[in-house]
C-alpha cells in the first residue's frame, strides 16, 4: 500500500507542476473570438449572439442562424443557403 501512495503522490505532484506551463501555452491572440463556458457548454460570441459550440473561423462573413428541427443556433457563412424555416439572427 505504501508503494501505491508514493506513486499517487508523485503523479499528483508532477501534474501540478505541469499545469502552469499548459495554461501559459494557450495564449489568446487578437484574432481569437471570445468564448464562454456556460451550463456545461462552450459558446462562441458571433456578432452579438452566443452560439453553442466552439467555432474557429469567426469573421465578418460569419453570422448566427436559427435552424428549427432540433438543430438550434449555429454559426454559418452569411451567404449560406439555409433550410426552409431558418433565419439569420441580427
Amino acid at each position: 500500500m505504501s508503494s501505491f501512495k508514493t506513486k499517487l503522490i508523485l503523479l499528483l505532484a508532477s501534474s501540478s507542476l505541469m499545469v502552469p506551463s499548459v495554461i501559459s501555452a494557450a495564449t489568446e491572440t487578437a484574432d481569437t473570438p471570445p468564448y464562454t463556458y456556460s451550463n456545461g457548454f462552450i459558446q462562441t460570441y458571433v456578432h452579438g449572439t452566443y452560439v453553442p459550440g466552439y467555432y474557429l473561423n469567426v469573421d465578418d462573413n460569419t453570422v448566427a442562424a436559427y435552424i428549427p428541427g432540433g438543430v438550434g443556433l449555429v454559426a454559418v457563412d452569411k451567404d449560406a443557403v439555409l433550410p426552409e424555416g431558418s433565419r439569420f439572427l441580427e
